[in-house]
Formats: structure tokens, sequence, C-alpha cells
């Protein structure tokens, strides 16, 4: 199998069952790939698997989750998408998609219940606790075995507006009781929560349209990452009307994230490219197109799609023999044209083709 990566010299791979060969070694019959472009996969980084819609938050149960899952882990595959990172739910329930059958999903991370504070949050979703005892919540009952925590940063409150959650010391405590838990820490942040957040050592912003320049820096220095799901801010936008207050506020930070994602690639921030509930699980190729329109280059937007998304939970962007037969090909170079994220012309996941249109 021709390996031609977007960036570097072009080799040659085999196949023997699940794992990625030397083509000597091979004992798959491989289609001729020498005409594409390859990619590791492509990659969802703030995705709810477990959900469909917005619409779900008031009528979701653990046996609709767990009816979601196998469906909607599919769809991300059949699009080419063989990493995702889930941001939570309303339960535990959300693990289940760490024990779906491997050749059926992708690569998952997942959290558990979303975590905020009572009133923080859409009500009856996720784990409501008190600031004081977060963290101790997060050392003795938030589930870190799918490799995040996911708190919720800040929150509208009627007649206030947004309200951060969380005081930063308690924060940092939090951050620093998931790490020796193994566990990466995601943060919704929506207002002005993303500097203490950055400031607390949180892994991943997630939408963060207010983030500054400094925060930005901090970020880039210690490897943090930002998820700002562009289609997912347009689409609440105008869910809202765009003459609502909240809408005035998405519609500012849209025009802020204009302004931060080419200082993000500048600095060397990890931009991740998430869909949230925005779109049609598998979908992320949209959230692509969104950030080259917002300032990033196409470089970075197929990147944020892919390779800098497998570097980051530490899955390898390079196919080498020995490891997992994941590869996406396309008919043209995605670093140079982002539009092709969208077709996928050969879709590999444990070395099974899951689609191909070579005909």
């Amino acid at each position: 199998m021709h390996i031609r990566p977007p960036e570097g010299d072009a080799y040659e791979l085999g196949i023997t069952g699940s794992i990625f060969t030397e083509i000597a070694d091979s004992t798959t019959e491989l289609p001729d790939t020498s005409a594409l472009w390859a990619l590791p996969g492509l990659a969802d980084c703030h995705a709810h698997v477990s959900m469909n819609s917005l619409a779900e938050f008031d009528t979701i149960t653990d046996e609709t989750m767990v009816d979601s899952v196998p469906r909607n882990t599919w769809a991300h595959l059949d699009h080419g998408v063989l990493l995702i990172l889930d941001k939570g739910g309303k339960s535990d329930t959300t693990l289940v998609a760490l024990d779906h059958d491997a050749d059926l999903r992708p690569y998952v991370e997942t959290a558990g219940a979303m975590i905020s504070p009572p009133g923080g949050y859409y009500g009856n979703f996720g784990s409501e606790v008190d600031p004081e005892n977060l963290v101790e919540h997060i050392r003795t009952k938030a589930a870190t075995r799918g490799g995040w925590v996911k708190l919720v940063g800040d929150w509208p409150r009627r007649g206030v507006g947004p309200v951060n959650n969380w005081s930063l010391d308690v924060l940092t405590e939090a951050v620093t009781a998931a790490h020796s838990a193994g566990a990466r820490v995601a943060i919704h942040s929506m207002a002005q929560s993303s500097a203490d957040a950055v400031a607390a050592g949180v892994d991943s912003i997630e939408h963060g349209p207010f983030l500054t320049k400094n925060d930005l820096t901090t970020l880039a220095a210690r490897g943090g990452a930002w998820v700002p799901t562009i289609v997912n801010t347009l689409h609440l936008r105008d869910i809202l009307g765009a003459d609502s207050s909240g809408g005035r506020m998405f519609s500012k930070g849209l025009e802020q994230m204009r302004e931060n994602l080419p200082i993000a690639e500048q600095l060397g921030v990890t931009v991740l490219a998430g869909t949230d509930l925005a779109v049609p699980h598998g979908e992320v190729a949209t959230e692509a197109l969104r950030l080259h329109e917002y300032g990033l280059s196409e470089v970075a937007a197929a990147k944020a799609t892919s390779v800098s998304a497998y570097e980051y939970v530490g899955r390898p962007a390079k196919p080498a023999p020995g490891q997992e037969a994941d590869i996406v090909f396309f008919r043209e170079n995605p670093f140079e044209s982002v539009e092709t994220l969208s077709n996928p012309a050969l879709i590999i996941r444990r070395g099974k083709t899951v689609r191909s249109d070579l005909g």
C-alpha cells in the first residue's frame, strides 16, 4: 500500500490482520493508492456520541445513550473519523463507548458525567457538585477511565448574564486532582471563564470565544489545546437569534475568534476541530472549513482535524509497522485543499475497509 502523506516522503506499508506491517510481510490484498493522499484519520475532538442533538438535554436517559453509541460512532467511522474525544454527557454511561466493538467505532477517549455547580448548567444533566466539594468529587466519584474530566466553566443566570462557576483556587486544585488520577481536564467556556481555566492548568478549552492573547500564549507554552467549535457557536447564535442578548454575545465571540485563530496558529497553540452537536455525527470536515474561514491556514485547519489531534493524545500520526492499521485516503492533498476532507476515497479501520470509493 502506497502511503503519501501531505508532508514528507511517500513510503510503502502492508497489512496483516489489524496491524500495519512491512510490505514484504503483508497478508492482506491491498488496493492501489499510489494516486491518493493519506492521513491517519480525521478527528472530532468535541463530540457527544451518546446524544443526537441539543433537544435531547431534557429527555435523554441512560437507555437512549446506550442505544445511540453504536449508531453515532459508526457515522463517524463512515466519514473517516478514526479518533473521537467525547467531552462528556448526562451520566457516566458515556463510558460505554469505550467498550463498543473497536472494529465498528473510532478510537475513543471520553469524559463521564459533566460536572457543574447547582444552577451552573442545564438542569438535571450531569453531576451537580458544590464548589467546596469539587476536588473531593474528582478524587473519589468522577469517572476518569475514559481519560477526561469535563467541567462547566460558566453559565448564564437570569438577569445577570454569564457567571463563572468556579474560583481559580478551586479550579487549580481540581485540575491537580484529575491529573493525579491520570485524566485530562476539559472545560466548557463560553464567556469569561477561560482566563481562570488557563491559569489553573486546564488541558483543553472547549469553545473559548473570549480567550485573550495572554491566555493563548500561556496555553501554547504548556501544550494546552483549544477546541473552538465554530459550527456550534454559529448554531447557538442562530437558535437564540442574532438580536438576543445571547446572540449578541456569540456574535462578539465569533469576531474575537476570527482575531484569535491566526494568533493561535502563530503562537503554536494546539487548535483542534470539534463539532459538539451542531452538525450530524461524522461531519467534522464542516468545522475544518469554518476554522479556515475564521483565520487558520488550510494546513493548520486540516491538521486540527487530523494529525494535531493524534499527536495531542499520543496516537500515531504517521502510520508505521506494528501500529493499528488505521488510515484514510483522499484524492487531493488536504493540506492544500481543506475541502477534500469531506470526501475520503478510502477508509480503513483496524485493517478492514470501512468504505471505498475507488471503484
